[in-house]
């Protein structure tokens, strides 16, 4: 196997993002309730972002006010996926795929990081092969963004801490903040 393995990342991740498709495919069956609820909210940013008022302070109140108890942040990034694709339960898991990308690269980081790119590679398979993970990734729940997003955190915090310089310190650690 040749020394860069960032091809056969993007490969774990296209089968897995096939297979996603592939069962949505299949599956005609109407969301629980809580994906609808989640789906609800999505579509609520949606509409406030199709109708922005970018230097309105009233408008970013009301924004970060729509939703009471769960963070906006899979909402708000969902929105551009279902501008794009439509509005069915099936368009809005396209964020998966974002997440997915997220999920994988982290793991593969920290398995190749920690260990060597073999394992860095065999933790991102796992990834995409782990049924409850699997389960996550084919629904709109906020679970599969939030492990991703996790994944990413432990992956810049365990980076930032074996930096060589202050600069990649640096920017680990604002990569650790932004998760």
């Amino acid at each position: 196997m040749t020394n860069n393995k960032i091809p056969l990342l993007g490969l774990i991740w296209l089968s897995g993002a096939l297979c996603d498709r592939f069962w949505l495919a299949l599956d005609h069956s109407i969301p629980a309730w809580d994906a609808t609820n989640h789906l609800t909210g999505s579509l609520n940013y949606l509409d406030a972002l199709q109708h922005a008022q970018w230097f309105s302070g009233e408008w970013w109140r009301s924004l970060w006010m729509l939703s009471s108890k769960n963070p906006p942040l899979i909402y708000i990034v969902t929105a551009p996926f279902q501008q794009v694709f439509g509005t069915s339960p099936d368009q809005a898991i396209l964020v998966n795929l974002l997440f997915s990308a997220i999920l994988l690269g982290s793991v593969y980081k920290l398995g190749k990081h920690l260990f060597n790119q073999q394992v860095g590679l065999w933790a991102a398979g796992l990834c995409v092969l782990l049924p409850r993970l699997y389960e996550f990734r084919i629904h709109y729940l906020l679970d599969y963004s939030l492990t991703a997003l996790i994944a990413a955190s432990f992956c810049c915090l365990t980076v930032w801490r074996d930096t060589k310089t202050r600069r990649q310190g640096w920017l680990w650690s604002l990569g650790f903040g932004i998760c």
